[in-house]
């Protein structure tokens, strides 16, 4: 596994190698020429450089070479007039070069300075910038072929053309010359360090805090998100003139300035809140002091209002002022932090001190006061800032999720607990229910056998002492009663909410009765829908009242035929008895006090059921309407 790696860049090593070995060695220019003419405002570069048109006194400097920038400029003439210009020559004569196959290339690692400049070939012109004043792209190395035109001719000395401010000083590093495969590496690696990647980890931090910002609209109360978009987009906006203005920008270089500067301050002042949510030990003055230097200093700096005309001039006066509201605000986060015992506050205070040791370095190298060859920390210490953040805000999630967990699980064991506790009340309450029912099913079964079959013995054992009965009438009664009981102890099996269940008990026990009266029993009974409502207690009251109706028919109308007919519909279920007896008069039975009608009625009412009888003298229709739902 781990040879097949090492086997690629050994062969890497190898093909580079190889390139190095047949490339012709560059040149590495250190020592030229300078001459520098004082003017008025800024000019084109010309097509052709005519050196015998320019003064004689040429002086030989060493190579990177550094203009000093004061840190507190001379006021400039009202801006109705031109600026004072500075139009410096670097003369980098060059041996003479063999004819090559391949294209020769000008490597010129950093440019710093401000204005224009323009590159000759001897004399022919072979580059030239087009972009702003003072953001022109200076940290963005050059790459500029030498002889890569038809019928071009290897020049003798290179001519480079820097036109820019008398106030802002200006450098050039040590120029490189040579072919593609011996110097190209050399460029790809220096545009890598000072270029991309300051774009693509700001860019990375910014696209986190974009979404730290979404997490923040989700969830308002938690403004460490707001604070760490707020961070990344100081931060983003702070790297961009590392890697920028290779054409001309967008906005005016007065803007440009402005927000650069400020950025700093706007990073700076978010790390001071960010901290300040970690330990929740923040400092009245400190908070007041941060938000008025922010607010001062873009006050200050704002075009229109500055007394001179760009804050790029100020910048170095103001990064002064930032490094002491750095320094207080890293002293202040660490030992606030490690009073709330927080770690984190702790890294991040300790990185931003560390980041203010590197930011004086970038302000020396800025001001030209070390070798401008130098590479810039500041995108770096902001790509580590961009992890600790990142460590921070993980380590939060982190902490969350099992905070989450933890309650998850209390409430999941408090749920359990509720859970027995619901099951034991319920278990208790099945009990105290089965207990109530059994009562109430006893004490139904007690009323009505004494409603019922209590009344009837009693009535016949009163006749019976008195003599009044006779031996068939007696039997007679007695038959009456064991069907009630019969009927009685039929309620008490399930039905299932089935009707049809309940109407064959009834038939079971009625249809030998009925034969043996010569009364001809016709079933004509269909298929019914379930009644749900249909329990033991109903359905006594349903056998009930029809066990009425046949006792009727049997001893009053001297029927013959009985006919037994369901029917339904969406609502109602219909049992209908129909008889061809004599049939009797309805009204003049209700009327008169009976009990028999009246308790059909009675019953029928307490199920929600419906009762009527339609009778003549062809014969009775009994009909028991029973509702589907209840």
């Amino acid at each position: 596994m781990i040879e097949r790696p090492l086997l690629w860049l050994l062969t890497l090593v190898c093909l580079l190698g190889s390139g190095l070995a047949h490339a012709e060695p560059a040149l590495h220019l250190e020592t030229a020429q300078i001459l520098s003419i004082e003017t008025q405002g800024y000019s084109a570069p010309p097509y052709e450089a005519e050196l015998e048109n320019l003064p004689l006194n040429w002086q030989t400097v060493l190579l990177p070479h550094v203009l000093l920038r004061p840190l507190i400029p001379a006021q400039e003439s009202p801006p109705v007039f031109d600026p004072a210009t500075l139009i410096t020559w670097y003369r980098l004569p060059l041996p003479v070069l063999e004819p090559s196959p391949t294209p020769r290339y000008i490597y010129i690692p950093r440019w710093k300075t401000d204005g224009q400049i323009a590159v000759y070939g001897g004399k022919r012109l072979l580059f030239q910038s087009h972009a702003n004043t003072f953001w022109n792209g200076w940290n963005i190395p050059l790459w500029i072929a030498l002889d890569d035109t038809a019928d071009s001719t290897t020049p003798t000395e290179i001519l480079i053309r820097i036109q820019h401010p008398r106030v802002t000083g200006g450098g050039i590093s040590t120029v490189w010359l040579g072919e593609n495969d011996s110097l190209a590496w050399r460029y790809q690696f220096r545009y890598l360090l000072q270029a991309e990647f300051p774009y693509m980890s700001s860019a990375a931090f910014l696209t986190a805090g974009l979404f730290s910002l979404l997490l923040w609209l989700r969830q308002r109360k938690e403004k460490l998100f707001l604070w760490f978009f707020l961070v990344s987009l100081a931060s983003f906006l702070r790297t961009l003139h590392y890697h920028v203005g290779g054409n001309r920008l967008l906005i005016s270089d007065e803007w440009f300035s402005w927000i650069t500067v400020n950025s700093l301050f706007w990073l700076i002042a978010g790390v001071h809140f960010f901290l300040n949510h970690l330990h929740q030990h923040s400092l009245i003055w400190l908070d007041r002091s941060v938000v008025l230097l922010k607010i001062g200093v873009a006050l200050i700096t704002l075009p229109g209002l500055t007394l001179w005309p760009n804050v790029y001039v100020l910048s170095p006066l103001a990064y002064i002022v930032l490094l002491f509201m750095g320094v207080t605000v890293g002293v202040a986060g660490f030992f606030q932090s490690q009073r709330a015992h927080t770690q984190d506050g702790k890294l991040l205070s300790a990185w931003c001190l560390m980041g203010m040791i590197f930011w004086l370095y970038d302000w020396l190298l800025q001001n030209n006061y070390i070798g401008i060859e130098g590479i810039y920390i500041g995108p770096y210490t902001n790509a580590v800032a961009f992890l600790l953040f990142l460590h921070i805000m993980f380590r939060r999630y982190v902490v969350a999720i099992n905070e989450v967990i933890q309650v998850n699980a209390s409430l999941e064991q408090r749920l359990q607990e509720r859970e027995n506790q619901l099951e034991h009340i319920h278990r208790e309450q099945r009990d105290i229910a089965h207990r109530q029912t059994l009562a109430d099913e006893r004490q139904r079964i007690m009323q009505d056998m004494h409603d019922g079959l209590g009344s009837t013995l009693r009535t016949t054992l009163l006749a019976v002492e008195k003599g009044h009965l006779d031996t068939a009438t007696t039997a007679d009664l007695l038959k009456d009663c064991i069907d009630d009981l019969k009927l009685t102890i039929d309620a008490m099996e399930p039905v299932q909410a089935d009707l049809l269940l309940v109407l064959a008990t009834l038939r079971y026990r009625l249809e030998p009765r009925l034969e043996s009266a010569g009364i001809a029993l016709r079933w004509q009974v269909q298929n019914l829908p379930a009644l749900n409502w249909l329990d033991p207690r109903n359905a006594l009251h349903i056998l009930r009242i029809l066990q009425e109706a046949f006792t009727n028919v049997v001893k009053h109308t001297h029927a013959s035929e009985i006919r037994v007919v369901t029917s339904h519909d969406t609502h109602w279920i219909v049992v209908t008895l129909i008889d061809n007896g004599q049939g009797f008069d309805v009204a003049q039975c209700l009327s008169k006090g009976g009990k028999g009608l009246k308790n059909q009625l009675s019953r029928a009412t307490s199920i929600g059921a419906k009762m009527s009888w339609d009778s003549s003298s062809a014969g009775t229709c009994v009909s028991l309407e029973l509702p589907i739902q209840r």
